[in-house]
């Protein structure tokens, strides 16, 4: 792609500026492309932290709001590349192409397969910054560009969860392409498996009923929010489902793996009352489904068989969530909550299994956000409604 040197020297000069104030203000140096400019300062912005390493480059260009919003973060793309690797691999959904980056690093070929000429052209440009020399570009849609591609180890897929009007959705059949129509034509084409991203918001029963497929799920959570799901389809039926619960941190990635027969079979013991310590997984965990063997794998006490927090009277090491240090339980009446709550001006307020949601909880006790304090407002074992008042 070719760039003016007017065009990089504005980017350059005014890469931290408000974007919306720079439109207003316009552009009077006809040197400069003002609208391809604006998308490289607020693409650059966006990846500061999402993609460190590619706005660490000053020759990477980034692509419309659209597709930054939808790429995956680099952390979680080096977290796809480290399942698979192999000979050769296509990504059917390009995008900006972190994906592809990342899988380039663990397949001797690869496949960037994308209808937008301008992404291509971009994806272009970027490979060649970074040196990556073993995928091949192929504009056009999916659906036209797969029979025409040779088999593959892996392919991947990052279904389009926009529709016609630009609004986000989440079910498989909404988005684009439909991977339950496809998922014959798509593993008759791959020799190990397709790796499928799909929303954080999908309803994994639901899913695994049109993808019966599946053999393993992976359930991506990045410092503590879940950012996506990943569904790698095989060409036989699993007989126990694989799950990896997945919190990435800065400094490590913690895998809380179990299987369907796990879970189900589990058996926790219910609490007869809140102990020294309260239990929170973290949102992988919760998402993945694992309510029941977390307990048992790290020996802890239901508070409920709906509640989902847990307790214990000793340290838990490596417990994939957060760990805190119980001050009291207070039963949930205006008597009780007047007269140990009094000095209580604010709070981390959450809820598990409480008939009000946290910000009306929060109201009712009329304190306010932040602190030191987290409180949680659950269901005991018998029913009982309580404010468990805890600290990290």
């Amino acid at each position: 792609m070719t760039i003016s040197q007017a065009t990089r020297d504005y980017i350059r000069n005014h890469q931290n500026d408000d974007v919306r104030e720079l439109a207003l203000k316009g552009c009077r140096n006809p040197d400069v492309d003002f609208p391809f400019a604006l998308q490289q300062i607020q693409g650059r912005q966006k990846a500061k932290d999402k993609l460190p390493q590619l706005y660490a480059n000053p020759d990477i260009l980034f692509p419309p709001t659209v597709s930054m919003e939808q790429c995956s973060s680099e952390a979680t793309a080096r977290y796809k590349a480290s399942l698979v690797g192999g000979g050769t691999f296509a990504d059917l959904s390009g995008g900006f192409g972190v994906d592809t980056m990342a899988l380039a690093k663990v397949f001797d070929q690869g496949y960037y397969v994308e209808p937008s000429a301008e992404l291509c052209a971009l994806f272009g440009h970027n490979a060649q910054a970074l040196d990556i020399r073993n995928v091949q570009i192929r504009q056009g849609c999916m659906e036209e560009i797969l029979p025409t591609l040779p088999d593959t180890d892996l392919l991947y897929l990052d279904p389009s969860r926009r529709d016609g009007h630009g609004q986000r959705v989440v079910a498989l059949t909404d988005c684009t392409p439909s991977v339950p129509m496809l998922k014959d034509a798509l593993l008759t084409k791959a020799r190990k498996g397709v790796l499928v991203k799909l929303s954080p918001m999908l309803d994994l029963k639901s899913a695994l009923q049109q993808l019966p497929e599946t053999q393993e799920i992976h359930v991506l959570a990045v410092h503590g929010e879940c950012k996506e799901v990943l569904f790698l389809l095989g060409h036989d039926k699993a007989e126990d489902m694989e799950y990896h619960a997945v919190n990435i941190q800065s400094d490590n990635v913690l895998d809380f793996h179990f299987s369907s027969r796990e879970e189900t079979e589990a058996k926790p013991v219910l609490a007869d009352s809140v102990g020294k310590y309260l239990l929170e997984p973290n949102a992988a965990v919760m998402k993945a489904g694992a309510f029941k063997c977390v307990a048992t794998r790290y020996g802890l006490h239901k508070l409920h068989a709906h509640s989902h927090l847990y307790t214990c009277d000793e340290q838990v090491p490596d417990f994939p969530g957060r760990v805190f240090t119980v001050e009291k339980v207070v039963p949930f009446s205006k008597k009780e909550i007047k007269r140990q709550l009094a000095d209580m001006d604010k709070a981390n307020v959450a809820v598990r299994n409480f008939p009000w949601n946290a910000e009306e909880l929060r109201k009712q006790l009329r304190l306010g956000d932040g602190g030191d304090v987290y409180l949680f407002g659950t269901t005991l074992r018998d029913g009982g409604k309580v404010l468990v008042v805890t600290r990290k």
